[in-house]
């Protein structure tokens, strides 16, 4: 029993406690996207927190110059609006292992990040995140969103052929797989056997799409998902995750190698 009142009063002390945001603290910018050697064309987005909104809504960012070098070789990122900007990819021959940079510049004063291009490792049938069971004549597929402990780190797309579209590695609220080298944080947490769920027939196909990641990118995920979304009752006060960004903003600029492969359902493997 004085454990158990102990217990309670710790949470709710915890409860009391304002992050860093909510006692005031603000950021210029919010950075998401980066290089993804798939594509041609390349995405960043900048957005800042909405003042005129009470839920922490965001707003884009206009007027910025955004550029990435390797090198030599840059890329001028064009102003589309409402915060997005495009840039197309430069020759990538001899880039395996080389440090990109970001460079933001708005109002006279500039971000700066990096991040590594790291090698995907080809696409094997003998290991994917997706399992196939059998469900009204048909086939579910599962695809998991978690999986921990693995060889290598890497950001997966998996979705039914009938499915996909283009735009769905340049959305960045695709229903993205995440694989980390890391244990899982808290294997008592079932937010984190999270799957996304298609339904389809034996004569249809996936298209998996892999990314590899830096080892710093893949960390900033798998805190970033600590704080977000495997937080459970006796999880810590939310935490600033911190990115790669300088001069006071947030997020992550990635580097990403990219592959894509046409797998038959009839090859995926079936739920134990």
């Amino acid at each position: 029993m004085r454990f158990l009142l102990i217990l309670v009063i710790y949470l709710l002390a915890v409860s009391c406690q304002k992050s860093a945001v909510d006692e005031g603290q603000s950021y210029d910018m919010i950075v998401e996207g980066g290089i993804n050697t798939m594509y041609k064309e390349q995405y960043i987005q900048l957005k800042k927190l909405d003042a005129l909104k009470s839920n922490s809504g965001t707003v884009g960012i206009s007027g910025a110059t955004v550029r990435i070098t390797n090198g030599p070789n840059s890329i001028e990122f064009s102003d589309l609006g409402d915060g997005l900007y495009l840039g197309e990819l430069f020759n990538l021959k001899d880039t395996v292992g080389n440090l990109f940079q970001l460079t933001i510049t708005l109002n006279g004063k500039s971000y700066e990040a990096q991040d590594q291009l790291i090698p995907v490792v080809p696409i094997e049938n003998a290991f994917l995140p997706v399992e196939k069971s059998n469900l009204n004549n048909k086939w579910e597929i599962k695809v998991s969103k978690h999986l921990f402990g693995m060889r290598t780190s890497n950001k997966w797309l998996i979705m039914p052929q009938k499915d996909f579209s283009e735009d769905d590695i340049s959305s960045f609220r695709s229903p993205f797989s995440y694989s980390y080298r890391l244990g899982a944080p808290n294997v008592l947490n079932n937010l984190l056997g999270k799957t996304y769920n298609y339904e389809v027939s034996m004569k249809d196909s996936l298209i998996v799409s892999k990314f590899s990641e830096s080892p710093r990118y893949s960390r900033f995920l798998y805190n970033l998902f600590q704080e977000t979304e495997w937080k459970g009752l006796l999880s810590a006060v939310p935490a600033n995750v911190e990115g790669n960004i300088s001069n006071n903003a947030l997020g992550f600029f990635y580097v990403m190698d990219g592959i894509r492969k046409t797998i038959p359902v009839k090859a995926i493997r079936n739920s134990k």
